[in-house]
């Protein structure tokens, strides 16, 4: 690679990377939370079903919320031309 030869906002991208790792960190440690903590107080079968739906639903909407603007292969593209 030549020195000087990537665009001054190239930091952008690492960036948005290093939230997409923080996001799914997030949502990994929201949805093994709420089972441990919903074990003592759940005792039925729709209680663990709306158990599940506060497990999954909060990180499913973070991720489609927080969607990054480019993909990766828009990025490289534009970065070619």
């Amino acid at each position: 690679m030549h020195f000087g030869a990537a665009r001054l906002d190239s930091g952008a991208y690492s960036c948005r990377m290093q939230l997409v790792s923080v996001r799914t960190i997030i949502a990994t440690v929201w949805v093994t939370a709420v089972p441990i903590a919903g074990i003592g107080s759940v005792h039925s079968f729709p209680g663990w079903i709306v158990l599940a739906g506060i497990a999954l639903l909060p990180p499913l909407f973070m991720m489609r919320l927080w969607a990054p603007r480019q993909t990766l292969s828009q990025t490289i593209q534009e970065a070619r031309r």
